[in-house]
């Protein structure tokens, strides 16, 4: 009969690090466990329109900007390459899409899809964001994703403050999600 190792005061610590996965391990763990993922939801993934048009969602929330520099002051690297990163450079719309199709549950989440789908076409993204959504030049409707940056901020303005709840809804949701997808990610 093996001594308790707890009423002797010793630990096997062999044995403790042979149960924890190392980070090699764990990497492949984790790409077993996303190939799983993937064979299983592939038939629930958003098209590629709909993720263009929540990519630029994102991209409207956290765009890559210049960092502004005072007085010839020195910043180090990992701070301008932060400020150059978009929310779409990192991911952030596939980290958005997995938690949308596989973790939130709630009601009225086909409204969300519903909404991509429909920026993701002329037509919708005009029933949605109304004439800021207008070109000066042919073809004067377009898509969410072609509108420049300055105008979907604009928009995304105008659905805080809608009079639509559901608009509202919208605008809440994407900003929480996009804000939680992009500052928890692992940096790699």
């Amino acid at each position: 009969m093996e001594p308790n190792n707890r009423e002797n005061g010793t630990h096997n610590l062999q044995n403790l690090i042979g149960e924890i996965p190392l980070e090699n391990n764990f990497s492949k763990f984790q790409n077993e466990n996303h190939a799983k993922e993937t064979k299983l939801s592939n038939s629930r993934r958003f098209s590629q329109r709909e993720m263009e048009s929540l990519s630029a969602i994102c991209d409207t929330y956290l765009p890559s900007i210049e960092m502004p520099l005072e007085n010839n002051t020195t910043v180090d690297e990992s701070t301008k390459e932060f400020y150059q990163t978009s929310a779409s450079m990192v991911g952030t719309p596939y980290h958005m899409e997995w938690l949308i199709k596989e973790r939130l549950q709630h009601p009225k989440l086909f409204l969300s899809k519903l909404s991509f789908l429909l920026l993701s076409t002329w037509i919708g993204t005009f029933i949605l964001c109304g004439r800021r959504s207008l070109s000066n030049h042919f073809p004067y409707f377009q898509k969410f994703s072609q509108i420049p940056q300055k105008r979907r901020e604009e928009i995304l303005l105008s659905w805080s403050q809608s009079y639509f709840s559901l608009l509202r809804i919208l605008f809440l949701g994407t900003k929480y999600l996009t804000l939680l997808s992009f500052f928890t990610q692992i940096s790699s």
